[in-house]
């Protein structure tokens, strides 16, 4: 019979392994989210990556609980300047995109 510390620990390690598989998954969301605007906006996406920023929880809409992570990019119009761009999720929903102000 497993002790109390080995089923903590068990469940632990479950929730690690859940929040990480959670939060990889929205990062290919927000890669092919951040990828796209980028040409939509006629500018180069650096570096060809996502990063995640930030990670809480916070209450939806429902005034459930859910998990809110921040996304940040790079992007540049000339290639001599970067500018970054931002995105958030609540949850599995795309809560907004923003891009810094940048040259044409």
């Amino acid at each position: 019979m497993p002790s109390l510390f080995e089923l903590l620990l068990l469940c632990g390690v479950a929730l690690a392994i859940a929040f990480w598989w959670r939060t990889n998954e929205l990062k290919q969301v927000a890669y092919q989210i951040a990828k796209r605007r980028c040409n939509e906006s006629d500018v180069q996406f650096l570096d060809d990556s996502v990063v995640l920023s930030k990670v809480r929880f916070r209450r939806n809409d429902e005034g459930r609980v859910a998990l809110l992570c921040r996304f940040s990019f790079e992007f540049a119009t000339l290639g001599d300047e970067r500018y970054r761009g931002e995105m958030q999720f609540l949850g599995r929903r795309l809560h907004y995109v923003e891009m810094e102000p940048h040259k044409l």
